[in-house]
C-alpha cells in the first residue's frame, strides 16, 4: 500500500430503478441479489488490484468474511440472499485504476445480458423490429456507476465526496419510443413493433418468447411485454444450471428451484388457512382430495398449477407427508389462485386450459371452473373460514447510521452490522416468511399476515443485540409492515412500505418506531405507528389486543362497528375532550348486554385504549401525542374472518 493512502468511493444505481420495479416476487429478489451480486464483483475487482474494503468491512482478498463475495472470490458457498449493498468506501494504492472496478462489473452484467438472449430471444429476435439494438442498448446503457478517488484528507470530509459527484450529473438517459415495458415503464419492449399499428406481430413475437422459457405463462404472462432490464431479471434464474455455475459462480441457494421458484402474494395470503388444516386429519383428508381433483381436472397442466412446490414455509412442513401426496406433489405445492373463490372463478386469472381467455365472460373452462369451485367451497365450509386475501411486506433499516459511521469505528460497525444480516434469514423463516435482502441494516422480506408483527420485534431485538457493547447505547432500527391485499401491484405495496419506513416511522415518529398500514385494493385504509420502547410498550399492547380480540366474545363485531362509526373522527391527534374511557366502557357494556360486568368492560377498553395511545419522539424525549384509534382498526383487521 502507498504512504500517501487513497481513497476511492463507489456507487451503483440506479437502486429503486432496478429493484423497486417488480410484479412478481421473483422479480423482486433478482433485482436486489443482481443489484448485490454486481456490487460484490466491483468489491473483488478492488480486492484483486490490492485495494481494502474500508465499509462494510467484508474481510481482505484471501479471507473474505461476507457470504456473498466470498462465493466470488473463493467459490465457498452458495449463497442466495444478497448482502452486498451498492455502495462502498476502499483504501487503495497508488496506480490503482478505477475504471478497471467499473470494467469488471459491466463484463459481467453483459455476460448475463448475453446469456439470456441467447437462450431465450435470439431465436425468435427474427420475429422482432430492431430487437438486437434495443437489446444492446438497454443492456449497455442501463446501469449509472460513480465513483471518486483521492487522497484521504484524514478528517472524514471524503464521505461527501460522491454526494458532490452525484450532482456532477453526465449521462441522462434517452427517452424511448414505441411500446414501453409492462415493468419498467421508462424502457421499450424488445420487439420494437408498435402496438397500435403492429399489434399481431408484437403478440407473435412475445407468444415465440414464452415458449421458450421453460414454465411458458409462468415465466413470463401472456400480457407481459418487457424490455431487457426486466427480461433478465425476470427470465436468468431459468438459464440451465452450467450457465448459471459460469456466470455467477454457482447456483444461488444450491437449488435450482430455490430461485426458479418464489411463493407469490397470493400463496402467502392462504399459508396461514392451509396450516391451521395441518394435524386435523379429517380436513387434511379432504384438502388431498381436493389437490387430487384439480390435478384430475387439469391434469397436463397440474405441473404449472403445482408451481410453488419450492416453497417451504415452515407453518406448512405437517403437511408434507406421503399420504397426502398426489402425483408427487403436495397440498402445498399448489398456486394459490386455486385456494381463493375470487381468484378460481376469474378466467384471466386462473385459467385452466391453453387458451388465455379473451374476457371475464370468455371461459373456455366454464364447467371445470364450476367443479372446482364446488369443491373447493366445500373445502373452504369444512374448515370453518375461508383463507384470507392479505399478506405482509416488511422494510426495515438502522436509523442515522452515516451518522453512527462519523462517530464509531467503521470496523466495529460493520462487524455488528455483518453479525445482525447473518441472523435474519432464520428469524424471518421461523415467522412463516422468505428473506427476500438481507444487507447492512436493511431486511426486506415477505411474511404470514399472522406473524409479520413479531418477526419485526424480534428482527429489532437482534439489531440492538448486535450494537449492545457500542456506543451510543441508543443505536435503533425502525421498520414498517404493510398488510397488503394480495391483488394489489407489488411495486405499490413495496413503494408503500418505503414510503411508511421513511417518511412516517423515522420523518414524522423520530425513529426507533415501527409503522403499519393496511393496503386495500383502493388504497391505504389505516395505518398506525409507535416507538418500540415507552414505558407503555405500544407495540407490546398492540400484540396483546390483537391476541385477545382473535376471541370474538372479548370484542364482539357490534362493538367494533360503533368505534368505527361514532369515536373515530373524536379521537384526533390532541386528547378528546371528554372521559373517553367512560363512554367506551358504556358502549361496551351495552353492546354485551348482561355478558359482561363492569370491571371486564374496563380491562377491555383500558387494553384497547393502551393499543391506540400515539407516542412520538421529539428532542426532549417521547412525548404523548393523542388517541389514534388505528390500533383498534389494525388489531381487528388481522383478526377478523374474510368476507
Amino acid at each position: 500500500m502507498s504512504a500517501t493512502p487513497r481513497i476511492l468511493h463507489f456507487t451503483l444505481g440506479p437502486v429503486q430503478g432496478f429493484v423497486a420495479q417488480a410484479r412478481r416476487t421473483r422479480d423482486l429478489w433478482a433485482g436486489s441479489f443482481l443489484l448485490s451480486w454486481l456490487s460484490g464483483q466491483a468489491m473483488a475487482a478492488v480486492l484483486h488490484q490490492g485495494g481494502e474494503i474500508v465499509f462494510p468491512q467484508v474481510g481482505d482478498r484471501e479471507n473474505p468474511r461476507d457470504p456473498l463475495l466470498r462465493a466470488i472470490m473463493k467459490g465457498v458457498g452458495q449463497p442466495r440472499i444478497g448482502s452486498l449493498p451498492n455502495r462502498f468506501k476502499a483504501r487503495v494504492p497508488v496506480g490503482f485504476d478505477p475504471h478497471k472496478v467499473a470494467g469488471r462489473l459491466m463484463e459481467k452484467w453483459c455476460d448475463l445480458g448475453d446469456a439470456v438472449y441467447d437462450k431465450f430471444v435470439g431465436k425468435v429476435a427474427s420475429k422482432g423490429k430492431g430487437t438486437r439494438s434495443i437489446w444492446e442498448r438497454q443492456i449497455g446503457g442501463f446501469w449509472e456507476i460513480n465513483w471518486v478517488l483521492g487522497e484521504d484528507p484524514g478528517n472524514g470530509a471524503d464521505r461527501h465526496w460522491l454526494d458532490l459527484r452525484k450532482n456532477w450529473r453526465d449521462l441522462w438517459p434517452k427517452p424511448e419510443a414505441g411500446t414501453h415495458c409492462s415493468i419498467m415503464g421508462d424502457y421499450q419492449e424488445i420487439s420494437g413493433h408498435v402496438r397500435s399499428g403492429e399489434r399481431e406481430q408484437q403478440d407473435s413475437f412475445w407468444a415465440a418468447i414464452q415458449k421458450k422459457a421453460p414454465h411458458q405463462r409462468l415465466d413470463i404472462r401472456d400480457n407481459e411485454r418487457l424490455c431487457a432490464i426486466a427480461l433478465v431479471k425476470r427470465l436468468f434464474p431459468q438459464l440451465p444450471k452450467e450457465q448459471l455455475t459460469e456466470i455467477i459462480g454457482w447456483i444461488p441457494g444450491g437449488e435450482h428451484s430455490k430461485i426458479a421458484n418464489w411463493p407469490s402474494t397470493t400463496y402467502m395470503s392462504v399459508a396461514p388457512w392451509m396450516a391451521r388444516i395441518a394435524g386435523e386429519a379429517d380436513l387434511e383428508e379432504k384438502l388431498c382430495d381436493y389437490v387430487q381433483q384439480v390435478r384430475t381436472t387439469v391434469k397436463h397442466l397440474f405441473p404449472m398449477l403445482a408451481s410453488e412446490h419450492a416453497t417451504r414455509l415452515a407453518c406448512l412442513e405437517p403437511l408434507r407427508k406421503e399420504d397426502c401426496k398426489v402425483e408427487d406433489r403436495y397440498p402445498d405445492d399448489l398456486d394459490g389462485d386455486l385456494y381463493h373463490p375470487h381468484s378460481l372463478a376469474n378466467p384471466r386469472t386462473t385459467y385452466l386450459s391453453d387458451r388465455r381467455p379473451e374476457s371475464f365472460h370468455d371461459d373456455p373452462d366454464e364447467d371445470k371452473r364450476a367443479a372446482l369451485l364446488e369443491a373447493l367451497r366445500g373445502l373452504i365450509k369444512e374448515t370453518g373460514r375461508p383463507p384470507r386475501s392479505y399478506y405482509a411486506l416488511l422494510v426495515m433499516d438502522g436509523d442515522r447510521m452515516g451518522a453512527l459511521l462519523q462517530r464509531q469505528d467503521p470496523g466495529k460497525v460493520s462487524s455488528a452490522l455483518a453479525d445482525f444480516t447473518a441472523q435474519v434469514p432464520k428469524i424471518v423463516e421461523e415467522h412463516n416468511g422468505v428473506t427476500i435482502y438481507a444487507g447492512g441494516d436493511d431486511v426486506l422480506a415477505l411474511l404470514t399476515l399472522d406473524r409479520a408483527i413479531g418477526c419485526a420485534d424480534q428482527l429489532r431485538k437482534v439489531f440492538r443485540r448486535c450494537f449492545a457493547d457500542q456506543e451510543p447505547k441508543e443505536i435503533t432500527a425502525s421498520g414498517a409492515i404493510v398488510f397488503a391485499h394480495h391483488q394489489v401491484p407489488l411495486r405499490d405495496v413495496l413503494r408503500e412500505a418505503h414510503h411508511q419506513l421513511e417518511r412516517v416511522a423515522k420523518e414524522q415518529n423520530g425513529r426507533n418506531s415501527l409503522a403499519l398500514a393496511v393496503y386495500k385494493p383502493g388504497g391505504v385504509t389505516t395505518s398506525w405507528v409507535n416507538p418500540w420502547e415507552v414505558e407503555a410498550s405500544p407495540v407490546a399492547s398492540l400484540q396483546c389486543l390483537i391476541e385477545t380480540m382473535s376471541d370474538e366474545e372479548v370484542y364482539p363485531r357490534g362493538f367494533y362497528h360503533k368505534l368505527q362509526d361514532r369515536y373515530r373522527l373524536v379521537m384526533r391527534e390532541d386528547e378528546p375532550q371528554l372521559d373517553l374511557a367512560r363512554v367506551l366502557v358504556a358502549e361496551y357494556l351495552q353492546t354485551r348486554e348482561s355478558e359482561a360486568t363492569l370491571d371486564e368492560a374496563r380491562t377491555a377498553v383500558d387494553r384497547l385504549l393502551e393499543a391506540c395511545r400515539h407516542w412520538r419522539r421529539c428532542d426532549e424525549g417521547i412525548e404523548p401525542a393523542g388517541l389514534a384509534m388505528d390500533g383498534g382498526f389494525i388489531a381487528r383487521f388481522l383478526t377478523q374472518e374474510e368476507d
